[in-house]
């Protein structure tokens, strides 16, 4: 049963604190406002987003694509259940980042079910400002800015980067001869 702790803990912890968080803001900023927090690097905003992670997908009106994140959102909540469960009993490097990731997905799911869309809050950008050069005969125009996100995001994004890390780095025990 110690192996599910993680399991148990994370998720509503990772949701509990999202929900707040989201509630927080659309209490307090108007879609499409922003607060400055650290000038020229960091504001609080109030952004929807329909798409998925950093708004790719954002423009897709088709009817029925709410049917397909919801789909997708239940795919990946059964593929991360089973990885746990395969997951050795102490194997904690495992079952935080999945319980993390987990966590991250139901609390987007929830504001997918309750709005139709994922509220986004956190932006972090460099002075609003652009950037605009011309590269191997290319010309580049974008925002210095990373899209807004949110606890959620996170959660799946930390949790995914250290499940990478442990794939990529931690040294494989090898069996005794």
């Amino acid at each position: 049963m110690r192996k599910y702790l993680p399991l148990f803990m994370i998720p509503p912890a990772i949701i509990a604190l999202d929900q707040w968080t989201k509630q927080l803001i659309l209490d307090k900023i108007p879609v499409g406002r922003n607060i400055p927090v650290l000038e020229g690097f960091f504001d609080l905003v109030h952004f929807r987003n329909r798409g998925v992670a950093f708004s790719m997908f954002d423009d897709l009106h088709a009817a029925g694509h709410q049917w397909f994140f919801y789909a997708v959102t239940i795919v990946a909540t059964v593929a991360l259940l089973a990885l746990y469960r395969n997951t050795a009993p102490g194997d904690r490097k495992m079952q935080v980042p999945l319980a993390a990731i987990l966590g991250g997905a139901l609390g987007n799911f929830i504001d997918r079910l309750r709005f139709g869309e994922v509220v986004d809050f956190l932006y972090f950008h460099w002075r609003h400002q652009m950037a605009d050069f011309e590269l191997f005969g290319r010309h580049f125009k974008f925002v210095l800015a990373w899209p807004a996100f949110n606890v959620a995001d996170a959660a799946i994004t930390c949790g995914a980067l250290f499940l990478v890390f442990k794939v990529l780095f931690e040294s494989k025990e090898q069996p005794e001869k």
